[in-house]
């Protein structure tokens, strides 16, 4: 019994320092207080926003909203878990939508979104890094 408890005060620390190592222990409170201050972030490229999060994108999907013109990507959601498989969906949340003016290319997201699976990679970076903030909002 002895053993378990060390066992797991150890396993607790190491989680605990990984939490504080990403410096953000509520992730919905965090992603909250961006909404917050968008207005620091509206009109600006994602790039600013991207390099003061405090949390590091793991996901990312692209979303296409007008029905006559699905070139057009209107709005990104970013996420902080990547889901193993389809069953871990629920875990991307919570995570921020990014609606964009103007609008980027489908095309070239659903390419990388393809090649990734979604995943969070330099060229996905580079591609959302001049995209102009209209919106941010938290989706739970």
């Amino acid at each position: 019994m002895k053993k378990i408890f060390i066992i797991l005060f150890f396993i607790s620390i190491v989680l605990t320092k990984e939490t504080k190592a990403q410096g953000v222990l509520d992730t919905l409170a965090y992603l909250n207080t961006i909404v917050t201050n968008k207005s620091n972030y509206i009109g600006q490229s994602f790039s600013v926003l991207y390099n003061n999060l405090q949390i590091q994108i793991k996901y990312f999907s692209p979303f296409s909203a007008i029905h006559y013109d699905k070139s057009k990507e209107t709005s990104t959601e970013f996420c902080f878990y990547f889901p193993q498989n389809e069953d871990e969906i629920y875990l991307t949340y919570p995570s921020l939508e990014i609606y964009w003016q103007p609008y980027l290319n489908a095309a070239q997201s659903d390419v990388l979104f393809g090649n990734t699976g979604g995943g969070w990679t330099t060229s996905v970076a580079n591609f959302y890094a001049n995209g102009i903030i209209a919106d941010i909002k938290v989706r739970e």
